[in-house]
């Protein structure tokens, strides 16, 4: 029976049953037996200790959050005794909390330790060279993914497995409906499909960092976790585009002391998700999936070809469509147009969160479409060929815009024109005077400006001779962007002493939404335009003048060789 189920596994994915064999074996399995296990208890003991004394004196007060009296002056409830003088404990409270806290942890064991595993993996076959052996495997790019995601992580699974019947009657004993536990199961299954497809892209894609890149990536999403984690404990986030990080927290999804949801004041375009538990996990599910999907687009390219971006250029513009979209509505609608005196003062901090969003977005964006130098030497000696024949030169443009192996700097722009578009239309449609509206426009074009430096910078950067120029391609954009206002801050503590030079860095949209003299003149923010125009006019000089040089020189090279 076993052979026939091996032989159906190795006929469905035979990248899982060579992930299984290399896992699945006696020692390991015991290994993680004894882990769970012992995990589990290691908790039971550590919560049980949190609960009162079992035998105290009765002529004084004593109050314990897990007791059943009544609560006085916001502290916790005092504690009841029975006929036995034992203290009365409110074991669904207890139950609630432990299980919210193993729940947390199989959350990080999941998603950090699975992430781990799967670019760790990758790094090793990378390292071995078995990876490209794979890719020569008349498997599928997809078949082959799925299988490193489903069997890298074996043992986790079952270490997991072992704890759902502990886990499952702590949810029973804390009186929460079968259908939350399960929704809750559910989500997590989810989610670690996310996580697992960004680790397999960045163990794809990441080889450079080395043996620093499985701990990069699992300490991202921890750091990440334990982010979400705190947001959840600020009701004010509930309004606010930040909203989108606790989405991407399983977490989200369980009750806090009061039994209360942290979804249940959730808003969407103003619209009350929140007060619907299946609608609110259908719409978390969707916002995976859309996450999942261009993943797995970029997964499907990067296995494919080493050499290709991460995104097409298409792919880009609905990637950010979908993001602009999706923050925008979680901004401040209903506070926006029911409350006239908060109007300016909210669409102020929810386009400062918004940018904030879109500035990480636009980071992966040109991560994503910036080709690499091999790349730009065979587009632009093709480009170079067919310009001296008097070829194409009207599709220059449309290659600009959707070609795979051109410059990405175009598509970072129009990428910045559909994310602008969005932010000018909350501007628009709240209520607010032309003034305000004004500097909030401003401050978006400054935002735009910057993401297309930063992506011409990187250009640039790729275009050198250098085996790590990845390396340096990313510490230079980080410390163009990082540098300049901590040195700022170091010389002028004020930014309204040099406000010229605070706007030709990262922090130009948030000074003229926020300044610190009250307003920023006129002449300084057109200067400001002026710098930004120039210092991007000087990088698309020095890019073309490369791309020029490296075409000229390889078609003369391919043409002697004929």
């Amino acid at each position: 029976m076993m052979q026939n189920f091996m032989y159906k596994l190795s006929e469905w994915n035979p990248q899982l049953l060579r992930e299984i064999k290399g896992r699945w074996q006696l020692r390991n399995i015991l290994l993680v037996v004894a882990v769970s296990l012992l995990g589990q208890f290691i908790l039971f003991i550590y919560c049980q200790t949190q609960l009162p004394t079992q035998y105290i004196n009765s002529s004084y007060e004593i109050t314990h959050k897990y007791c059943t009296g009544v609560t006085k002056n916001f502290n916790s409830p005092s504690c009841l005794l029975d006929e036995y003088n034992r203290v009365i404990i409110n074991w669904q409270l207890w139950s609630q909390d432990v299980f919210t806290f193993l729940s947390f942890i199989a959350m990080l064991a999941l998603l950090v330790g699975g992430a781990y595993l799967l670019i760790s993996d990758l790094a090793t076959e990378e390292r071995r060279a078995t990876l490209n052996f794979i890719r020569l495997s008349p498997q599928s790019p997809k078949s082959i993914l799925y299988g490193k995601m489903l069997g890298v992580p074996i043992l986790l699974y079952f270490g997991l497995l072992l704890a759902i019947p502990f886990h499952l009657s702590l949810g029973i004993n804390a009186q929460i409906p079968l259908i939350q536990i399960f929704s809750f199961y559910g989500i997590l299954i989810v989610s670690s499909i996310f996580y697992y497809s960004g680790a397999l892209l960045f163990g794809l894609v990441g080889t450079w960092l080395g043996g620093f890149q499985a701990w990069l990536g699992s300490g991202l999403i921890l750091g990440f976790l334990l982010l979400a984690k705190e947001a959840l404990q600020d009701s004010r986030t509930s309004n606010y585009p930040f909203t989108i990080f606790q989405l991407f927290s399983p977490n989200y999804f369980l009750t806090d002391y009061t039994g209360e949801f942290e979804f249940a004041r959730l808003h969407w375009f103003a619209i009350p998700l929140g007060n619907s538990f299946p609608i609110m996990v259908c719409f978390n599910v969707l916002v995976y999936f859309m996450g999942i999907y261009f993943f797995w687009q970029s997964l499907n390219r990067c296995y494919r070809d080493k050499n290709a971006t991460m995104l097409s250029k298409k792919q880009s513009y609905l990637l950010t469509s979908c993001f602009a979209i999706l923050t925008l509505g979680f901004a401040n609608w209903q506070s926006q147009f029911l409350d006239k005196s908060y109007s300016y003062l909210g669409l102020k901090e929810n386009l400062a969160t918004l940018m904030f969003l879109d500035l990480w977005l636009f980071l992966y964006l040109i991560a994503a479409l910036t080709p690499n130098r091999q790349t730009l030497q065979d587009w632009s000696r093709y480009r170079h060929m067919y310009m001296s024949q008097q070829l194409g030169k009207s599709k220059l443009i449309s290659d600009l815009i959707w070609g795979e192996k051109s410059p990405g700097i175009l598509a970072i722009a129009i990428n910045a024109i559909i994310a602008i578009s969005c932010l000018i239309f909350f501007t628009l449609v709240v209520p607010g005077s032309t003034s305000d509206k004004l500097i909030v426009f401003m401050s978006v074009v400054f935002a735009g400006s910057l993401a297309i430096i930063y992506a011409a910078l990187a250009q640039l950067l790729l275009l050198m001779k250098n085996e790590q120029k990845l390396f340096w391609a990313n510490g230079i954009v980080g410390a163009v962007i990082i540098l300049p206002p901590i040195v700022l801050v170091m010389l002028f503590s004020n930014p309204g002493n040099q406000p010229f030079l605070w706007l030709l860095s990262v922090a130009a949209p948030i000074i003229i939404l926020y300044p610190s003299t009250g307003y920023i003149p006129i002449m300084t923010t057109f200067l400001a335009l002026l710098g930004h125009g120039g210092i991007l006019g000087l990088l698309m000089f020095q890019i073309t003048r490369q791309l020029k040089k490296s075409g000229e020189s390889a078609t003369k090279a391919l043409l002697a060789g004929n």
